[in-house]
C-alpha cells in the first residue's frame, strides 16, 4: 500500500509550485516553531538539514536562523553498505558531491555531527505526525538511534518536517519502526505533538 501511495505522493508533489509567496508564509511558521524550541531548550548545539531535490522544499530559512544562533550545521550522507545515514558538518559555502541515491552530500572526509534538531523531508504527512518517505528507512533509523542517544545524555532531540499543506492526508499506514515527527510546519500552520499550548497556529 505504501508503494502505491508513494507514487501518488511523488506525482502530486511534482506539481506543487513553491513560489515566493509560499516561502514568505512558511518562514513565519518556521521562525515561530524555532522560537518555541530554543525558548524551551537552552543546550542545543547542532542541527541537520537536507539538500533539496525532486521538488522538495528548500530548508534555506532554517539556515539563517541556525547561523544566528551559532548552531553547527550538517547534512546527511548515505552509507549503502550499512543502510544507514551519518551526518557530516556543512556550511553554505561548501561544495557538495552527488550521493548514491542522487542527493547532494558533504565530502565524506567532513567531521561527523550528531544533530539535536533534524529537519526532515517528506512526501506526505498525517495528523498523527507520521510521514511518508522514500521507503529506504534512513530517517526512521536515524531518528530512533538519536532519540535513544540523547535520552541517555539527558539532552533534547527534536524532529521537524516541512511540507505544503496539500501534502497532508487522512492517515499514513505505519509500522512499529516508523517514527513520528515532533513538529510539522506548512505555509498554513504549525503542528506540534510536543507542546500542548501550540497544537496549531494558523498563519
Amino acid at each position: 500500500m505504501k508503494k502505491s501511495l508513494r507514487l501518488i505522493a511523488k506525482k502530486k508533489r511534482s506539481k506543487i509550485v513553491f513560489d515566493s509567496l509560499f516561502y514568505a508564509k512558511i518562514e513565519k511558521n518556521i521562525s515561530y516553531c524555532l522560537d518555541i524550541i530554543f525558548q524551551l531548550n537552552k543546550n542545543i548545539e547542532a542541527a541537520s538539514l537536507y539538500h533539496p531535490f525532486n521538488n522538495e522544499i528548500s530548508p534555506h530559512i532554517f539556515i539563517k536562523y541556525f547561523m544566528r544562533k551559532k548552531i553547527i550545521l550538517s547534512l546527511p550522507v548515505v552509507e549503502m553498505k550499512s543502510n544507514l545515514m551519518v551526518f557530516k558538518s556543512w556550511a553554505p559555502k561548501d561544495k557538495l558531491i552527488k550521493g548514491p541515491l542522487g542527493n547532494m552530500e558533504p565530502d565524506k572526509l567532513k567531521q561527523i555531527i550528531i544533530p539535536q534538531i533534524m529537519i526532515v523531508p517528506l512526501l506526505m504527512f498525517d495528523k498523527y505526525f507520521y510521514r511518508l518517505g522514500y521507503g529506504g528507512g534512513y530517517y526512521d533509523k536515524s531518528i530512533s538511534k538519536f532519540k535513544k542517544y540523547f535520552k541517555k545524555q539527558e539532552k533534547p532531540f527534536i524532529t521537524i518536517g516541512i511540507a505544503h499543506s496539500s501534502q497532508q492526508t487522512d492517515i499514513i499506514p505505519h509500522e512499529s519502526h516508523d517514527m513520528k515527527l515532533d513538529f510539522i510546519v506548512t505555509e498554513k500552520e504549525l503542528l506540534s505533538k510536543k507542546i500542548s499550548l501550540v497544537r496549531r497556529r494558523k498563519s
